[in-house]
């Protein structure tokens, strides 16, 4: 009877054995049509058991990886799969779950790497539920993971550069914040490219031209800096951003000092031209450096602060490397406040003009008045020209406030002809921007529209512009000055001696005047070398058939030096600040300017002046 019971006892243990063998049986007969690999896992001994397809995927045959642990199949995974590879088994069977996946990489037996795919299902535990016996598939995905990698690459590579793009940066550089927000010690520097000029080249040479200079800047920051794996997320970065804009993310760099010796290494190396469609070709670059540092900033915020600091360096003069700073951020700000606010100033009636006069040396008479822009925001308050001009430049602005500029000094100087007769000013002198030049169409059929409309002797309205201008297009600038000058204007160039324009140029452009640059003045009165620049600049200009006129006059001893070399006019604040149109109406005559004069402030009534 007890013998009896124990065979009894002992059969449901023989069952589920056989019931295993069975199954795996059945399971390997049904992949064999599948082609997949089978294995089965014996996870109390680690035995292993493949098939031939298993063993094949891997350069091998069923003899040569027989017998096998999974300790041997985890040491021929790679070297990043496999901690990962052991974790993700110990998740899914330790957790009691039925079933689990993986992918990783295997070494081939000639040495490449081979990606495939795992699923296992247990099917079979000890009493206490842990896994017993697992069996599985194997198949191959490295087509499906090059093509995987081959879409990634097109979604964050730059097609031209072949540089990491601006999403992929950016995932880069999370990764990067993150690691310094569990360690602070991982502070690293974000430098923001923009390469001087780039435009000109692209204008000139070519969009072709400019992509090959593009593809020339990636090659020099590649061979530049210690290049890491972007994509894994270790060493340094570079990425082109968009446009002429690029980012390196230095991942070393744990001080400003380190940041700003690879920024001037990187000045110094794009300061070498260029040999571009059979020429050197400049192309400096402006460098923004923002400093990774435990401070809560995000990618997005650190990304935004460079640039900042790059639009810095550009202001700068450029070819220079500027560290962000928060001062700038609230700079940035206000420029924003101005562009928003000024695009509604005329609209709100907020722009002013006054009035600057130029005075004759000889006579005291005013020769001329020029009209300046003002503007007064009722919120921002008074604003600055040097503030908001460049602005309205950089956005094209500038062109309906010339516009408004031009109309309003021609209706001024036509209201003081009916009411002064004689004793109003002889010409009107009136600024043109460069955005304006640009439009040379839109500026000439403007000049003309108000001649028409108010009324405004041609041969009374002069035109001003600035040296500097003039340099960056001289043929373009001469083409346009000749259309003004068959309109019977008259020509004016400002700022003379501040943009390095040649005697060529000077000579070739139909210029009435030219204005020197207060800049030149400086020192006139105690240093013979600067006087006898002036004094040549003078007689230059004289002998060219132009009148001169000395710009910043604030010093009465100028006024004799000035009268000595031939300089017959001049304008500042000794003679007159600048005025309302009113102030100009009411403008008693100066007296004549004796050689050495008192100040004649004295004589002007400050009733008259407008700051």
């Amino acid at each position: 009877m007890t013998r009896q019971r124990a065979q009894s006892s002992a059969a449901p243990s023989r069952g589920p054995r056989l019931a295993l063998r069975d199954q795996v049986a059945l399971f390997e007969s049904l992949l064999e049509g599948a082609q997949a690999g089978t294995w089965q896992w014996n996870v109390q001994t680690g035995e292993l058991r493949v098939n031939a397809r298993w063993a094949a995927m891997l350069g091998d045959t069923v003899e040569q990886v027989q017998p096998m642990t999974m300790q041997a199949v985890t040491d021929r995974m790679h070297p990043d799969d496999a901690t990962y590879a052991r974790a993700r088994w110990r998740e899914h069977f330790d957790g009691h779950l039925a079933h689990g996946d993986m992918e990783n990489r295997m070494r081939h037996r000639e040495g490449h790497w081979v990606w495939v795919r795992n699923r296992g299902q247990v099917v079979s535990r000890t009493k206490s539920g842990a896994p017993l016996w697992v069996i599985g598939t194997q198949i191959d995905i490295s087509a499906q993971k090059e093509l995987e990698h081959q879409l990634f690459d097109a979604a964050h590579t730059d097609r031209l550069t072949r540089l990491p793009n601006r999403a992929m940066l950016l995932q880069r550089l999370e990764l990067s914040v993150a690691f310094l927000q569990s360690d602070p010690s991982e502070r690293f520097a974000l430098l923001f490219l923009d390469f001087d000029r780039f435009k000109n080249i692209n204008d000139t040479l070519g969009h072709a031209a400019g992509d090959q200079l593009l593809v020339m800047i990636a090659e020099r920051l590649r061979g530049a800096l210690r290049v890491g794996d972007v994509h894994g997320g270790g060493g340094n970065a570079v990425a082109r951003f968009g446009g002429d804009e690029f980012v390196v993310l230095l991942a070393d760099a744990r001080t400003p000092e380190h940041a700003l010796r690879v920024a001037r290494q990187l000045l110094a190396l794009f300061a070498e031209p260029y040999q571009l469609a059979g020429q050197a070709v400049h192309s400096s670059v402006s460098i923004g450096i923002a400093m990774g540092e435990p401070d809560g900033r995000s990618a997005e915020d650190l990304l935004r602060d460079a640039d900042i600091a790059m639009y810095e360096a550009k202001r700068a003069g450029r070819a220079t490397a500027v560290f962000f700073d928060p001062c700038m951020h609230q700079r940035l700000k206000r420029d924003l406040a101005v562009e928003i606010a000024l695009r509604q100033a005329i609209e709100r009636h907020e722009f002013s003009l006054v009035y600057q006069p130029v005075i004759d040396l000889e006579t005291g008479d005013v020769t001329a008045v020029e009209a300046l822009l003002r503007w007064t925001h009722p919120e921002l308050g008074e604003v600055q020209p040097t503030e908001f001009v460049p602005l309205a430049e950089e956005t094209s602005l500038i062109v309906p406030i010339g516009e408004w500029v031009l109309r309003q000094a021609c209706q001024h100087f036509v209201h003081w002809c009916h009411t002064l007769g004689d004793r109003a000013p002889p010409v009107l002198s009136v600024n043109m921007s460069r955005v304006q030049m640009l439009q040379a169409d839109r500026l000439v059929a403007h000049v003309m529209a108000v001649l028409a409309e108010t009324g405004m002797p041609a041969n009374r309205l002069q035109l001003e512009i600035t040296e500097r201008e003039l340099t960056k297009d001289p043929l373009s600038a001469r083409a346009l000055m000749h259309r003004l000058r068959t309109l019977g204007l008259r020509l004016a160039m400002d700022d003379f001696g501040t943009g390095g324009s040649t005697l060529t140029c000077l000579r070739d452009h139909p210029f009435d005047l030219v204005k020197i640059d207060r800049s030149l003045l400086h020192g006139i009165a105690d240093n013979p070398d600067v006087l006898a620049v002036v004094h040549a600049t003078v007689t230059l200009i004289e002998n060219l058939g132009m009148a001169s006129v000395a710009e910043g006059v604030e010093d009465a001893a100028h006024i004799g030096i000035l009268q000595s070399i031939g300089c017959r006019y001049a304008q500042g604040f000794l003679f007159a600040l600048p005025m309302s149109a009113q102030a100009v109406a009411e403008m008693p005559a100066m007296a004549p300017t004796p050689v050495l004069p008192p100040p004649m402030l004295q004589a002007y009534p400050v009733s008259h002046r407008l700051s």
